[in-house]
């Protein structure tokens, strides 16, 4: 074989290895998760995989509900609820983008929940079901869920939904 042969077949070991590995590696899409035996959907960051059924879907207040949400759907303000760990990078950013964004959204009640006092949120981390923080769930005046968003999200997008959630 000469050496030009052996370069080309080189090369072409590395194209087909390197193919293989794209594929295997997957192109974005949902992946899943094996634990235990158990297959479950692993969600990507901002997105709402696994949650989708739950838009336009009313939120069904239970005794262990807490009372500043309760109280808020029944004066038919929207909601903004986020879920969040305190020492999360992604967590501290959206919280941040809340804090200056709440002054234009007068009417809105904002609830944020750390998500390791489980106390402070009774059920809702459950009814909403939220995997992990940070989630941001917005809820209409009527107790009607209208987006939900696991992950960052950019203040600019939040804003938006924010925005949206106003006009629904």
């Amino acid at each position: 074989m000469s050496r030009r042969s052996r370069q080309w077949m080189g090369v072409s070991v590395l194209i087909l290895l390197a193919a293989l590995l794209a594929w295997g590696c997957g192109g974005g899409e949902e992946a899943t998760t094996t634990t235990g035996g158990t297959v479950t959907p692993t969600v990507s960051p901002g997105t709402t995989a696994g949650t989708d059924y739950l838009i336009n879907t009313q939120v069904k207040a239970t005794e262990s509900t807490p009372r500043e949400y309760v109280e808020a759907i029944d004066q038919g303000h929207p909601v903004v609820l986020l879920f969040y760990v305190s020492d999360g990078v992604d967590d501290s950013k959206v919280l941040e983008s809340i804090d200056r964004l709440k002054s234009g959204f007068s009417d809105y009640v904002f609830l944020l929940y750390d998500y390791k006092t489980p106390k402070a949120y009774g059920d809702l981390s459950t009814l909403l079901k939220v995997n992990y923080p940070p989630a941001l769930v917005l809820i209409d005046g009527t107790g009607t869920i209208r987006d939900i968003r696991n992950g960052y999200i950019d203040e600019g997008s939040l804003n938006q939904r924010l925005v949206d959630l106003g006009q629904g």
